[in-house]
């Protein structure tokens, strides 16, 4: 692999998706000599992108690391969560996992209570949500959907541990509506574990607060 598709990676990895102008100003080649590396990491499955709209105009297109491309860094925390989680299921059975997801449940939504006690409008309130998930490494945004919002999560850094103990995904689910309140209604629309390419939650504002 050359050194600057080596460079793309890293910085997809780093600041997640990114438009073609940022990635050519940051490796100091035109954009198209960029477009051509990010073309042949798309063909080895290493790249995806998705087309953003912001108001009028051309979409924005942005390129983000698929889960192939996440893997080129070696991480193996899958590895040791899967270990761990069944070390506890072996030592403490489904009690000891229930309490486990129920510790972390307490602990996300104090964090995100905090946060989000700021927001000044509903929408601030989801954007704040959708910021808090990308630094968690979510890959979240925001997009709206009529008098909605669709958060978008396009990568799931506990895949594997969710798969493992589906437990994992009905807690956050559950966070989501414990955070947002009860002006806003959350649905999961869309979910990496059952056949979808991503996780995304439709968020509306609910009957109560119209």
């Amino acid at each position: 692999m050359s050194g600057a598709t080596s460079k793309i990676l890293y910085l997809l990895k780093q600041n997640g998706p990114m438009p073609l102008p940022p990635l050519a100003e940051a490796l100091e080649l035109t954009t198209m000599g960029v477009r051509q590396h990010l073309h042949k990491l798309e063909q080895q499955g290493l790249v995806a992108f998705e087309d953003r709209r912001f108001g009028p105009g051309r979409p924005s297109r942005h390129w983000y690391l698929s889960d192939a491309g996440h893997r080129q860094f070696g991480d193996r925390h899958q590895d040791l969560t899967l270990q761990l989680l069944d070390g506890i299921d072996a030592l403490f059975g489904a009690e000891g996992l229930n309490q486990l997801i129920s510790h972390r449940f307490e602990s996300q939504k104090a964090l995100y209570l905090e946060t989000l006690a700021e927001a000044k409008s509903l929408g601030e309130r989801v954007e704040k949500l959708a910021r808090l998930r990308h630094q968690e490494g979510y890959m979240a945004r925001v997009v709206p959907q009529g008098e909605g919002w669709l958060l978008v999560e396009d990568h799931c850094p506990i895949c594997a541990a969710a798969a493992r103990c589906r437990g994992l995904c009905q807690q956050e689910l559950e966070l989501f509506r414990t955070v947002l309140g009860d002006t806003l209604s959350v649905t999961r629309s869309e979910h990496l574990l059952e056949q979808g390419s991503r996780c995304a939650y439709l968020i509306t504002p609910s009957k109560a607060a119209c």
